[in-house]
């Protein structure tokens, strides 16, 4: 079995990123984009190394140094937990791969344990970009003892399989809930969802114990935000305890632990990987068909309704981009709740909430748009659009339409809540309603031109398209940035050129989302 593990582990990790298409493909452009995108992540992966180190540095400074590496034991996992907990199911479940490997002589625990492999080398980087860099610093400024950099590397190793444990057990758990019964991607998307909602309470209910603290809690730091670690993830308390007073026996005794409770999940997954497969799978069918009368749809909405029906049979699809307007929603309640002045406290510098409202919330609606991967998820399928005798326009407008329609809800909500938060007159309402909707559509737009210029077709798992492309990260986030690039001149000029400024932007976004739209709609589907 060994020998099985190894060769689908190097197959896992050879199409992990792209890296084997980068490695043998003959089209110089591919290889450009390849390049262009890592050295994107480069850049990233160095702006948080710097981020980490320069915190760490602070709590040196502040001398909240004894509890460094239990924090940033516990931010990694918690970073780690949030990506894994809604692809843990995909990767682990893959159901290209299954309908090939259920027909060779390869055993079901093999299979698991490379997908487990590969989610963990996945992970890894985030913890060695979470740890090393603070490492460093801790070592320059605090000068510990050898056992500090044997026992830190060790634990940074070990990391993530506490984290993928976690979301692996809560997909396996869904994902075994859901397949048998006959709506299985639309209950997958609830109860995922009502986890990720529990994740959000625990963070809210810890700010709150946060802001509660008295005069004499605050007097000692470091007791106190190691207790806050305590009642948030004690593995990080134990390892960061071992880390800083040289116990190898409490590293290894967590370690073990860790390795236990990791290697107890792989056998539960093993032992029942066919039968979730199976009933995950399965499809029924009813020989009771009767023609009753037939419907006529225009082109468009044809193409909407098979957007439609694509986005709600994708629960990976669905929850990635469900994630945006869900936040916008809790943060207009928590304005509505907690009132104005937490919030413009939160922001760390004065400033009129109304006047920053309007692309906050267009900021966290911005994020994932379903246009960044829609084209995509075509898959294999795209030929089919391809072949037939449809204007660009009409396949473009579908994709635009759907994510509109997903939005529309969430937003109404959000406005009325805010409407009723910070009580606008009419001129701040007018902008409350404009600048989002203004950017809405171009992110919208936006995403369906990244998708155009970084397609990928040949995925096998939709995992690969929704999280790991080029056009989900560079559309999925690129709208927050630009909501927040928008804010920042409105702050900055005096209070009677605002309304001004806020006009020349809506103009610059209007315009710029019109020529990408009038741009997009040119291309020639054929040449894809």
């Amino acid at each position: 079995m060994i020998k099985q593990i190894s060769t689908l582990t190097k197959l896992q990790l050879k199409n992990l990123y792209g890296i084997n298409v980068f490695r043998f493909s003959t089209d110089k452009s591919e290889k450009k984009k390849k390049l262009a995108l890592a050295a994107t992540y480069l850049f990233l992966i160095l702006l948080f190394a710097s981020y980490i180190g320069g915190m760490t540095y602070g709590y040196i400074f502040i001398g909240l140094e004894e509890m460094i590496p239990a924090y940033l034991i516990m931010l990694s996992s918690i970073i780690i937990l949030f990506f894994s907990i809604f692809k843990a199911g995909a990767v682990i479940f893959q159901k290209n791969a299954y309908d090939i490997l259920a027909s060779l002589p390869v055993r079901q625990t093999a299979i698991v344990v490379s997908r487990f492999i590969r989610m963990y080398v996945e992970n890894l980087l985030i913890a060695l970009i979470a740890m090393l860099p603070s490492m460093v610093v801790y070592g320059i400024f605090m000068h510990p003892k050898a056992s500090f950099y044997l026992i830190g590397i060790l634990v940074t190793l070990f990391i993530p399989l506490i984290p993928i444990t976690i979301a692996t057990f809560a997909g396996a758990l869904i994902t075994a809930i859901t397949s048998r019964m006959k709506h299985k991607s639309l209950v997958s998307v609830v109860l995922s969802m009502l986890l990720f909602l529990g994740i959000m309470l625990g963070i809210s209910q810890m700010s709150a114990m946060e802001e509660s603290f008295s005069i004499d809690m605050l007097q000692d730091l470091s007791k106190t935000a190691l207790r806050i670690i305590q009642s948030i993830y004690p593995p990080a308390i134990w390892l960061g305890t071992a880390m800083l007073t040289g116990d190898f026996l409490l590293c290894i005794a967590c370690i073990s632990g860790s390795l236990l409770i990791f290697a107890l999940v792989i056998t539960v997954v093993s032992a029942n990987f066919h039968w979730i497969c199976r009933g995950l799978y399965r499809t029924g069918a009813k020989h009771n068909y009767k023609l009753k009368h037939l419907k006529k749809s225009s082109v468009l909405g044809t193409l909407y309704h098979r957007e439609r029906k694509r986005y709600f049979s994708s629960s990976v699809y669905v929850i990635n981009t469900m994630i945006g307007p869900i936040m916008a929603v809790l943060f207009s309640i928590s304005v509505l709740t907690i009132g104005i002045q937490p919030i413009q406290t939160a922001l760390g510098f004065p400033v009129d909430l109304t006047v920053v409202a309007p692309f906050l919330l267009a900021g966290i609606f911005c994020i994932m748009p379903t246009t960044c991967t829609s084209i995509s998820m075509e898959g294999k399928e795209w030929w089919i659009v391809k072949s037939l005798p449809l204007r660009t326009k009409d396949v473009l407008d579908s994709k635009i339409l759907l994510n509109l329609t997903i939005i529309a809800p969430f937003f109404i909500a959000s406005e009325l809540l805010f409407v009723c938060a910070i009580k606008p007159d009419f001129a701040e309402l007018l902008w409350l309603i404009a600048i989002p909707v203004l950017l809405i559509l171009f992110v919208c737009v936006f995403g369906i031109t990244v998708n155009l210029k970084l397609p990928r077709f040949d995925w096998e798992n939709e995992v690969t398209v929704v999280k790991q492309s080029a056009s989900s990260f560079i559309g999925g986030f690129l709208g927050f940035v630009v909501a927040l690039l928008c804010m920042v001149p409105c702050i900055l000029v005096p209070a009677k050129y605002t309304t001004l400024t806020k006009l020349l932007l809506c103009f610059l976004i209007a315009l710029i989302t019109l020529y990408l739209y009038h741009r997009n709609n040119k291309t020639n589907l054929q040449e894809l």
